[in-house]
């Protein structure tokens, strides 16, 4: 059966951070993915920053064009081309009428079955504030809009990231353990030749952020405990129905495989360098 993924991100770089082994795995499955940001991420353009601080001066919209492009690019690299990029300001996040409307739009456009998003509870504003409105959106989408020729549509599942934005209190307070984890070793070059695209960041071939950033979360205590290299992990929003209890025919294959066997599977380090 063919799906419909809509992946939400704060920022450009997010939807690909926290989801894009995911993304690429799903249109290697044939699915339908769409990538959306609303906001244009500037305050996240480190690069920018450094420039102005040194400088005082900055073209804000050559570096908004830069964060533009690098999300289409590191998308393209997953496979994923339909790619939604609203450009809002997020000085001063907060939520708003008209950026609701538009992710509403999208869904009513994409018709997603899955939504993926953040922890609606992740202290980095950005990244909650996209869940928050993306819930308001939801319940606008599941109506009739008069104003809109879309037919009313509700996503089947949300997934929210299980990976935290930041490290304090507040995220330590999300569930410790997610709900369902993706093996995404396969796709594991993909995802970090699309994480090299936001050099505005300090990504890219030449830097060690990626290699580093991706050993210390795809390559996590979920990825260990599920005995496989590199997983991303999600914490599901509604219940599933079944007629029976679930069991993973992945989980038991994995399980198969003998102590050497899966001790050299864990063990990959994929993105070493050569």
């Amino acid at each position: 059966m063919t799906i419909s993924i809509l992946n939400i991100g704060g920022h450009p770089k997010d939807a690909i951070m926290y989801a894009g082994g995911t993304m690429a795995k799903h249109i290697i499955n044939g699915d339908r993915v769409c990538t959306l940001t609303p906001t244009h991420g500037l305050s996240h353009h480190g690069r920018g920053i450094d420039e102005y601080k040194n400088t005082g001066k900055a073209d804000l919209g050559v570096l908004i064009e830069e964060r533009k492009q690098e999300l289409f690019e590191a998308a393209a690299e997953l496979g994923v081309t339909d790619v939604r990029f609203l450009g809002y300001d997020d000085e001063i996040v907060l939520p708003k009428e008209e950026i609701i409307k538009d992710i509403a739009d999208v869904i009513g456009e994409v018709r997603p079955d899955i939504i993926i998003t953040h922890w609606p509870e992740d202290t980095v504003a950005a990244h909650g504030n996209a869940t928050k409105m993306t819930f308001l959106a939801m319940e606008a989408a599941s109506g009739i809009r008069s104003d809109r020729p879309y037919a009313p549509h509700s996503p089947k599942q949300v997934f929210f990231h299980a990976t935290q934005g930041r490290t304090n209190l507040v995220e330590n307070a999300r569930p410790s353990n997610p709900t369902t984890v993706i093996d995404i070793t396969d796709v594991i070059h993909k995802k970090a030749n699309a994480m090299n695209k936001f050099v505005s960041q300090f990504y890219g071939g030449d830097s060690p952020l990626q290699r580093k950033l991706s050993e210390a979360v795809d390559g996590s205590q979920q990825a260990i405990h599920m005995k496989v290299p590199y997983a991303e992990s999600f914490i599901a929003f509604n219940p599933e129905l079944y007629q029976l209890l679930p069991l993973s025919e992945y989980g038991l294959e994995i399980a198969k495989k003998s102590e050497p066997e899966g001790y050299e599977y864990l063990t990959q380090m994929l993105l070493d360098p050569d």
